[in-house]
């Protein structure tokens, strides 16, 4: 299915847009903070500049969904938004130091907003019945960006100068923007919603307690990875002596297995497990791999539990996606993948803050278990979401009775 569509001229364009778009946004991330702290900036300040990406994403991508389907236009606004890194990240090599290295995360952080626009600007090249395909082509695109990401950036770290990565995201961004001019901005059929209809409908899915549920788990499955792998793995392995080549390998071996569990969710655990079970699995493998890093100092060990780190977080984060949007009727899905997003961006500013904190103030160890102890809680809840979502089924079911085949996801 994935080669057929790949084999369309507007598909292979915009998945190299995609991919160039998360080289852009995450190519700098697994080598960012030990070369802070070796910048002499604080735990705490390296925490809060990790997340600022988070922080931006957080306040940008729901009101953003709702000013872009009022503009009935989506390609402006990914053009704007892979600009700021296009500016910040050379500001940030001039100058390295806390400010212009949190402006320069913070703008990948409003460009990672946009990335619900790239999802449903992607699904309109496509019918109806080819659409869950599409979104899935479109997943791993990210994996796959930030792979060679940190190939190229490892590279260009052991060769030259640490600072001389931050041109990677500047470059990758540029290529992106130029690209973007050959893709056509696909409007609906329908006319454009007004802002007033927007904001109604906004209130909606603020008001749907399942949303604020499932967005709250995604939280705590996100916060893993933002503040493992991209915080405390990168400084507890340079402890060890790993240099930039490990410290790639590392993230990119979580990213493999994180597609790895993707790919695997639909046709394998879903079938067999069903949604609620794979997130639950998910999670506890979460736990295992995190806690496991902290009692170690074999680095293949550790190479073995950031594999089993990126194959749970994929389970996990996998099946809340699916979770947020079942039982959805279509014109809800795009307001509701927005708040969906700007809720679970929350884990992304929250995981390296109190990271930072806990390395300056007790020690790296209290960050593994502070992760697993939260991991643990969103174990206990996620069966109480999954019936959430059910009372939503019941609640649009004359609705979703003309859109078809949505299955409960009760007693999976």
């Amino acid at each position: 299915m994935f080669r057929a569509l790949l084999r369309r001229p507007e598909a292979r364009l915009f998945f190299i847009i995609s991919i160039l778009f998360f080289i852009c946004i995450h190519s700098i991330d697994a080598f960012l903070a030990p070369m802070m702290l070796a910048q002499g900036i604080e735990p705490q300040m390296m925490g809060i500049i990790m997340g600022a990406s988070g922080l931006a994403t957080l306040l940008i991508r729901f009101p953003l969904g709702i000013i872009s389907d009022v503009a009935k236009s989506r390609k402006i606004f990914i053009q704007i938004s892979l600009l700021l890194p296009i500016f910040t990240w050379p500001v940030a090599w001039l100058e390295p130091n806390a400010v212009t290295l949190y402006l320069a995360k913070a703008a990948d952080g409003v460009t990672a907003a946009t990335w619900v626009l790239y999802n449903i600007l992607f699904i309109r090249y496509f019918d109806r019945k080819e659409a869950p395909a599409a979104v899935a082509l479109l997943a791993l695109a990210g994996p796959v960006g930030v792979f060679i990401g940190n190939c190229i950036g490892g590279l260009l770290i052991h060769y030259f100068e640490n600072n001389i990565a931050f041109f990677l995201s500047c470059v990758s961004g540029l290529l992106a923007l130029i690209l973007t001019t050959r893709i056509n901005d696909v409007h609906d059929s329908v006319q454009a919603p007004t802002l007033k209809a927007c904001i109604s409908g906004a209130r909606k899915q603020l008001s749907d307690r399942s949303v604020w549920m499932i967005g709250i788990l995604a939280t705590i499955v996100i916060l893993v990875p933002f503040a493992t792998r991209d915080t405390l793995t990168p400084i507890y392995a340079e402890q060890l002596g790993a240099r930039a080549g490990i410290l790639s390998l590392l993230s990119n071996i979580h990213l493999i297995f994180y597609a790895l569990a993707i790919a695997l969710c639909s046709s394998v655990f879903y079938r067999h497990l069903g949604v609620m079970k794979t997130a639950v699995v998910g999670i506890i493998l979460q736990i295992l791999s995190t806690l496991g890093i902290p009692f170690t100092d074999n680095m293949y060990l550790i190479y073995a539990l950031q594999a089993l780190a990126g194959f749970s977080f994929g389970m996990a984060f996998a099946a809340f996606m699916s979770l947020s949007v079942i039982n959805t009727t279509p014109d809800e899905q795009s307001t509701r993948m927005g708040l969906f997003q700007t809720i679970y961006s929350l884990g992304m500013f929250i995981g390296p803050v109190m990271m930072g904190v806990m390395l300056q103030h007790v020690n790296l160890s209290s960050g593994y278990f502070l992760i697993a102890a939260l991991s643990i809680v969103a174990v206990v809840i996620t069966p109480l979401s999954v019936r959430w979502v059910n009372n939503r089924q019941v609640k649009t079911s004359s609705e979703l009775s003309v859109n078809g085949k949505l299955a409960s996801v009760r007693d999976q």
